[in-house]
C-alpha cells in the first residue's frame, strides 16, 4: 500500500535483498522469532517492515525519509545483481564500490534494533549516573539525555542518524579488504534483521572494540543464501600474505589472498559459515531468515542464551 506515492509499509532490511533468500515466485522465506522461538513461512513483503516506520512529524507537518532509502536502495540493487550474476568482485568500478558503501552505512543506520538502542540509552544513561552518584541524585542538569523519547522524536532521530550515516560511515566499508564469500545450498547464509554483521578476533576487549574502524575490524553482509560479501580490516593483509607464504600455494590463506585481489569466490569453510550466521543470530534484533527452515543454531544459541533480545550496547555504533 501507498500513500501519496509513498510505501505505508516501509522495511528496514530491503525487499529486494530479502527476496534473495525467498523460495520461488511468492518470495516467501523461512522467518525464526528470537523472541517466541518460533518460524513461520511470510511473503518477505510483510517482514522486516513496519507501518511508516521513516514517518515523523515536525511542528504539525509530516515528513519521511522513505523515498530517500528507496533511491538508495535503487542504485544498490543492479549493483548487487551484477556480483551476483557474475559470481565475483572484478568487475566493480570504483564508482560502484563507493555507491555500494553509502548503501552499507545507510543498512547501518537504518534497523529497528540501532532505534531500539535509541529508545533505552536515555534509561541506561541514567541507570549508570545513580549508581555513580547515588539513588537520590539530583540529575537535573542532565535531564535531557534521560529523558525517554516517544515514538515520533525517535523516528526523528532515526532520520537524522540516517542521514549523516554516509558522511559517517561509507569510507570504513570503502576502505577494508573486500572478497565475495561463497557456499553451497547444504549450508546456506542466513540475513537476519540487522545483517551487517561484525566481530572482531584481535581486540576482543569491551568497549568499543567492534566499531567500525577499530583495529581488527571484520564486517560481514549477506547477498544470498550462497554468497555473501566479506569487509576485513587492512591490518590483515599483510597477516593474510605471510600466512599464505608460509602455508603455500592451495591453502585457506593463499585462497583469501586470492579471492581479494581476484574478486572471485571464496570456497567458506562450514566452519566458517557457521560463524557468520552465528553473527546474524546475534545481532538480529528479533528476527533471522533463511531460505530454508533449519534454525538449529539460531534455537541453540537463544536457549544457550546467547541472543535474549537485542544487543544493549552501542559498540557496533562507535568508529573509533
Amino acid at each position: 500500500m501507498a500513500y501519496d506515492g509513498i510505501a505505508k509499509v516501509q522495511h528496514y532490511v530491503p525487499r529486494f535483498l530479502l527476496r534473495n533468500f525467498g523460495t520461488g515466485k511468492k518470495d516467501k522465506v523461512h522467518v525464526f522469532d528470537k523472541l517466541t522461538e518460533k518460524v513461520f513461512f511470510p511473503n518477505v513483503k510483510n517482514i522486516a517492515a513496519e507501518s511508516r516506520f521513516y514517518d515523523f512529524e515536525i511542528e504539525g507537518l509530516e515528513l519521511t525519509i522513505e523515498p530517500g532509502l528507496s533511491m538508495v536502495e535503487n542504485f544498490a540493487k543492479p549493483i548487487i545483481k551484477s556480483i551476483l550474476d557474475a559470481d565475483s568482485l572484478a568487475h566493480i568500478r570504483v564508482d560502484q564500490r563507493a555507491r555500494l558503501s553509502i548503501f552499507l552505512a545507510i543498512q547501518f543506520a537504518r534497523t529497528k534494533w540501532l532505534r531500539e538502542q535509541f529508545r533505552h540509552f536515555p534509561k541506561q544513561f541514567e541507570e549508570m549516573m545513580r549508581r555513580r552518584e547515588g539513588e537520590h541524585a539530583d540529575l537535573s542538569s542532565i535531564a535531557q539525555y534521560i529523558k525517554v523519547p516517544d515514538d515520533n522524536e525517535l523516528a526523528l532521530h532515526s532520520a537524522s542518524f540516517i542521514a549523516k550515516a554516509p558522511g559517517m560511515f561509507a569510507k570504513e566499508f570503502g576502505n577494508k579488504l573486500w572478497a565475495l564469500l561463497a557456499t553451497d545450498s547444504k549450508h546456506p547464509f542466513l540475513i537476519g534483521d540487522n545483517p551487517i554483521g561484525l566481530q572482531n578476533m584481535i581486540d576482543m576487549g569491551i568497549g568499543g572494540n567492534i566499531g567500525l574502524a577499530v583495529h581488527g575490524i571484520e564486517i560481514y553482509f549477506p547477498l544470498s543464501p550462497r554468497r555473501a560479501l566479506a569487509m576485513w580490516c587492512p591490518s590483515y593483509g599483510d597477516a593474510f600474505q605471510i600466512a599464505a607464504q608460509n602455508q603455500g600455494t592451495g591453502s585457506f590463506a593463499h585462497q583469501m589472498v586470492e579471492a581479494i585481489r581476484t574478486g572471485m569466490p571464496l570456497a567458506y569453510p562450514q566452519e566458517c559459515v557457521l560463524n557468520f550466521n552465528s553473527l546474524q543470530v546475534l545481532h538480529a534484533e528479533r528476527f533471522v531468515f533463511s531460505s530454508n527452515d533449519d534454525f538449529s543454531l539460531a534455537k541453540d544459541m537463544v536457549a544457550a542464551d546467547h541472543c535474549k533480545g537485542c544487543l544493549t550496547v552501542f559498540q557496533s555504533v562507535s568508529t573509533q
